[in-house]
């Protein structure tokens, strides 16, 4: 069987380096996305580049496309002329056109995860977002694609934990090893014609919307706790959450936790640093119910803050406003929920 990957995500690579070395899995060639086009359609942890290193490093055949949505006439052309059978689609968040599907040998397949549970959560930045509301379960899924999003029959899927001390590269981590484990299980049975397929369970479905670096600006009138479940959210490879000092300047915080909620006088606003370690590198900030501990940061010199000076705080609802036109403009009715 033929199986060509599409994918420009470090999720992409990483698969692609695991299924090569247990040789599991035999991927016949990598469709992937310029660094252009990356630049022009803001892909988040992107290594297209790498990719294209790592296939001609290893023998693999590699294509670019010459756009995102692949529907232009080279892109098309190109998966005629290439009828693969399989097409595994990781690390690729665009939907792929039924001109495509079409024209491979069986189908194509890939992987969406959420917290809910399918149909629930369909959508863009799942895991940030199940950090971001606080999750403690996530669900992914390898489910064969149809013209809609992230709508097709169920292969397989498992479950894995979303604990306290999880950031989004580490459950980037347990995610990719789920899709490694679902694509040596249930690759074989497509192959062979023995694979299973479910329906999802006939409920109303609901969309994670997408979100974009502003979104990232920190609120500290919020609990310590939803500050800091943004900043593990967005962190590395993600462009991290971030304040501004009194004086406009940004500061990026890319490693913080909850420090104490009765250390520091409760009239002290939100957004003020209590505390400084210039030995250790790190600094304390009030926030609406307590403080928070800042121990890895950017754009600032510690030596720059003072205590009692006051961080810029952005507006949690106002964020969520923003958010929720972008949606509303990109998305169609029966699909505008966001939770």
């Amino acid at each position: 069987m033929k199986i060509t990957l599409l994918g420009a995500k470090g999720t992409t690579l990483d698969l692609l380096n695991n299924l090569v070395i247990s040789k599991k899995v035999d991927i016949t060639n990598v469709v992937t996305l310029s660094k252009e086009n990356s630049a022009k359609n803001k892909v988040a942890f992107y290594k297209g580049t790498e990719l294209v290193d790592y296939c001609e490093s290893n023998g693999i055949d590699v294509h670019v496309t010459s756009t995102y949505h692949m529907n232009s006439e080279v892109d098309l052309d190109f998966f005629k002329q290439l009828k693969t059978d399989l097409l595994l689609v990781i690390g690729w968040e665009r939907v792929v056109p039924n001109q495509i599907l079409k024209t491979l040998g069986k189908f194509a397949c890939g992987m969406h995860g959420s917290a809910f549970g399918l149909p629930k959560g369909r959508g863009r930045s799942p895991l940030n977002w199940s950090l971001i509301t606080g999750h403690r379960k996530f669900t992914t899924y390898l489910f064969r694609y149809n013209p809609e999003i992230d709508a097709g029959d169920i292969i397989g899927f498992k479950t894995f934990d979303i604990n306290e001390f999880d950031n989004i590269a580490s459950l980037h981590a347990k995610n990719r090893n789920v899709m490694q484990q679902l694509v040596t299980t249930y690759v074989p049975l497509i192959d062979s014609g023995e694979v299973e397929f479910f329906k999802q369970p006939p409920l109303e479905s609901s969309f994670y919307p997408k979100r974009t670096m502003e979104d990232g600006f920190i609120d500290w009138n919020s609990s310590s706790e939803e500050i800091y479940n943004l900043i593990r959210a967005v962190s590395f490879p993600y462009p991290s959450a971030f304040t501004f000092t009194e004086d406009s300047q940004k500061l990026v915080i890319d490693v913080a936790f909850p420090f104490d909620t009765a250390l520091f006088n409760s009239n002290v606003a939100p957004g003020t640093i209590v505390d400084i370690s210039i030995s250790l590198n790190q600094f304390v900030i009030k926030t609406g119910t307590g403080s928070l501990l800042v121990s890895q940061f950017s754009g600032i010199d510690i030596n720059k803050l003072a205590i009692e000076s006051v961080l810029k705080s952005g507006d949690n609802a106002e964020i969520i406003q923003n958010i929720a036109t972008r949606y509303d403009e990109g998305i169609v009715d029966d699909q505008k929920e966001i939770k």
